[in-house]
Formats: C-alpha cells, structure tokens, sequence
C-alpha cells in the first residue's frame, strides 16, 4: 500500500491518483532528493543541458517552464514528474501545473493535457491523450510518447507556449 501525501488515504500501490481527495500519487524513483541539487546536474544526471546565457531563476532552481508572453518562471524542482493542464470547477483531478491563470481554457489546453518526466538520461514531454495536442519545437508529439526536450525548446500546449528553462553549474 502506499500513502497519499495530502490526505494519507491508503491506496494500492500503482495507483496514479487518490480516490478520496484526487491527488496525483508520485513514487519514489533513484531520483527522489536529487532533482533540485546543482551537483546532480554537474554529474550528467540530466545529460548535456545546455547553459542559459540570459536567463536568471532564483536561487536552486535548475528547471522552470517560461510562460511565453508574461514574466513568469514556473519552477520544476523536487519531483520526478509533473502534470500540465488547467483546473475546472467541481474537478476531482487537478494538475500539478495548473495553467489556468494564463488563459489555458481559450487556449486549448486539456484539464490533464501533459506531463513533464524528470529522469537520469534526460528531460521528456508526454502528451496525455489531449484534445488539441501538444508540439515541441512546432511538431506535434505522438500521444503517451516521451519525447526528449532541451533548455530553450518550446513546448506548445494547444496554443500556451512554454519554454523549457534549464541551469547548470
């Protein structure tokens, strides 16, 4: 069994999300604890991530998305992964990114549209099933497929674009 962190429901392990309050169940991976330090990056946890020459996050942070057209970095650090979307109202599953305040619902972005995967070799977007699909770089991903992303790439959700943000050193 495994433990929700939000309500401390009890539920099987595989089990994505709590049946009593929705939360999203992340398991542990080898890289619990080691996604926000700078040493992980600078020992090829993440593989070659390219140096940001403008780009200033706050202190700790390695990873963020940018959301294209406003000022604002949102921070990826402490998990393995993260669920992109926009909340609706009497919604039992929320995202862990909700992009809501960006004007996500006009822009065609899914309630749960994507995911972003932390893993040892590489940085990935997964598009979820998403009704008007996501893009990195302008091409389209093939749903539930992990597709490797890089400091600087622009991940489209419907039309909100993100661009992956990315520091070392």
């Amino acid at each position: 069994m495994i433990e929700c962190p939000a309500c401390s429901n009890q539920e099987f392990v595989g089990t994505l999300y709590c049946g009593e309050c929705g939360t999203r169940l992340v398991h542990t991976s080898p890289l619990k604890g080691v996604v926000a330090t700078r040493e992980a990056v600078a020992q090829g946890v993440f593989g070659d991530v390219p140096h940001p020459d403008t780009v200033e996050l706050q202190s700790g942070v390695l990873l963020g998305l940018r959301v294209l057209g406003t000022d604002e970095i949102l921070p990826l650090i402490g998990r393995e992964n993260y669920t992109l979307g926009r909340s609706g109202e009497g919604q039992a599953v929320i995202p862990d990114i909700d992009l809501s305040q960006y004007s996500a619902f006009e822009s065609g972005v899914s309630r749960i549209h994507s995911e972003i995967r932390l893993t040892e070799e590489y940085v990935a977007v997964v598009d979820l099933d998403s009704a008007n699909g996501t893009l990195v770089n302008n091409a389209r991903l093939d749903p539930q497929k992990a597709t490797p992303v890089h400091h600087g790439d622009i991940i489209q959700l419907g039309q909100l674009r993100l661009q992956l943000i990315s520091r070392y050193h």
